[in-house]
């Protein structure tokens, strides 16, 4: 966990973030665990964010543009792959300065692909470590009595961001779950742990998740300025009254592809932090999730699980459409968050690897890997 924090390359940090993800998942389903937990879905949601994080977005936006002039993305993608490697969104890097030094219209995918990697890390520094300190302190075999108490209290008490009872609270329903044997028990006892671990998440990724969004609607101030300075860089030291005019006629030339390549930023992150990709679905997080519940989730008899679904489901007759039409609302993303992790609990698929072997050895070098991620 320590040497994954310490990466510099945030590219890189992601694939083992959710690598590490999928294999918390595994450790904690063999010993005890029931359908998925927390880190399973943690690891599909990393990986979604590692589309932002590597800028990405703007290529699947445009390929359903372009239809059947996708092909003529593929060069561009190349080379767009090339410069990741070569450290385009890491400042210690000749062209990460230039990245950062540079204004262009498109600042809007930097500036989401920092917010995607700030929160990405902020939750594995927390809730990852967690979960390595529950299965190393908690799960030895033979057991250490009264090291589950000592791993309970060393949790902060109080509400998140700061607090962490809802972490508590999971990590004592997971708990309750590994001794339990009836398997609709253990099914909601797993649920309520997941959400309990989902609200605590998304409480703390609120600034983010706002800040990820709104660069979709950023506009490049002192456009002319800025242009001439990258045309021509002594101009700062021009005289006010020749700079002021030559910037103002560039900036009128250059409004025009703002606007354009700026609309086209706008939608393609909003399409890009609106779905949430899985092994064989793609989701639409503004839309209805209509996928029915397992058996054992239809009717919730555990009055936790009932209490905290009470919190964000509908009270009946009203419709139950759980679509966040906006994902910064926190009280919307937590119930298209209860319907997700209820519906999707017993799908074998999400325990596969996103990655190939080769892959895996590549980014554990420090290298980006070829082929789809």
């Amino acid at each position: 966990m320590q040497r994954i924090v310490a990466i510099a390359n945030p590219v890189i940090w992601n694939l083992e973030i959710l690598h590490c993800y999928l294999r918390l998942a595994a450790e904690l389903n063999a010993r005890g665990g029931d359908g998925a937990n927390w880190c399973t879905f943690a690891t599909w949601a990393s990986r979604q964010a590692g589309r932002t994080i590597r800028g990405e977005d703007l290529f699947d936006h445009l390929e359903n543009r372009l239809a059947r002039g996708r092909w003529l993305l593929h060069p561009v993608a190349t080379l767009w792959r090339r410069m990741l490697r070569r450290g385009l969104f890491q400042p210690g890097t000749r062209i990460g300065r230039l990245t950062a030094e540079l204004h262009t219209p498109f600042d809007a995918f930097e500036h989401a692909s920092a917010a995607a990697a700030r929160g990405n890390l902020r939750v594995f520094e927390e809730i990852g470590l967690e979960f390595s300190r529950y299965l190393d302190e908690c799960m030895s075999d033979p057991p250490v009595e009264g090291q589950v108490r000592r791993f309970l209290d060393s949790l902060r008490p109080g509400d998140p961001p700061e607090g962490q009872r809802y972490l508590r609270q999971a990590f004592e329903h997971y708990e309750r779950m590994r001794v339990e044997r009836a398997p609709k028990v253990r099914a909601e006892l797993a649920v309520l742990a997941n959400l309990e671990i989902g609200l605590h998440e998304q409480t703390r990724l609120q600034p983010e998740i706002p800040d990820a969004l709104e660069a979709a609607t950023l506009t490049t101030k002192d456009l002319g300025r800025r242009v001439l300075e990258a045309l021509f860089p002594a101009s700062e030291r021009w005289w006010l009254i020749v700079r002021a005019p030559a910037a103002a006629a560039i900036g009128v030339v250059a409004a025009g592809s703002e606007r354009t390549s700026s609309r086209v930023a706008r939608e393609a992150i909003t399409d890009s932090l609106m779905v949430l990709t899985l092994p064989t679905r793609v989701l639409a997080l503004g839309m209805n999730l209509a996928d029915a519940y397992p058996d054992v989730l239809e009717e919730p008899a555990d009055a936790e699980l009932i209490e905290l679904l009470a919190l964000y489901e509908p009270i009946a007759p009203a419709p139950d459409d759980c679509g966040a039409t906006d994902w910064s609302d926190l009280h919307q993303r937590m119930h298209y968050i209860a319907h997700l992790f209820r519906a999707f609990h017993q799908t074998d698929d999400l325990s596969h690897p996103p990655f190939t072997p080769q892959q895996v050895k590549s980014f554990s070098r420090g290298l980006v890997p070829e082929g789809e991620l």
